[in-house]
């Protein structure tokens, strides 16, 4: 059974070539190609400043995280960031098991996050 992930974007006043994009559901080895295309998409329409609002996602597991860490390189490659905000307590959890948490931008509120995009 494959996992549901939604996937939406929508513009953020006053910043040029910036999105908020939030996440809801899952991310992992059942939809990280879909999600992978999507940013993919963004990062290829010039937008390259993204905030990832992870409010509503309730899970992530290493293939997700990895996914996660390219949008990342890929952000920082075209002169933007990858930002992430709001992650529910076990979604950082897996991050810092990992050992991601010092090479991701994390914010705790998502006007953190925004704000940081300058």
């Amino acid at each position: 059974m494959e996992t549901q992930i939604q996937i939406t974007c929508e513009e953020i006043a006053g910043k040029a070539n910036a999105r908020i994009v939030r996440f809801v559901g899952d991310l992992d080895a059942t939809n990280v190609d879909y999600v992978t295309e999507q940013i993919t998409n963004y990062f290829s329409d010039g937008l390259i400043k993204i905030v990832a609002d992870f409010k509503l996602l309730r899970y992530v597991n290493s293939t997700g995280l990895g996914v996660l860490l390219h949008f990342n390189k890929s952000a920082k490659e075209r002169g933007g960031c990858f930002k992430i905000a709001n992650l529910n307590e076990n979604v950082y959890e897996i991050i810092e098991i990992i050992g991601a948490a010092s090479l991701l931008d994390i914010y705790d509120e998502l006007n953190e996050a925004i704000a940081a995009l300058d």
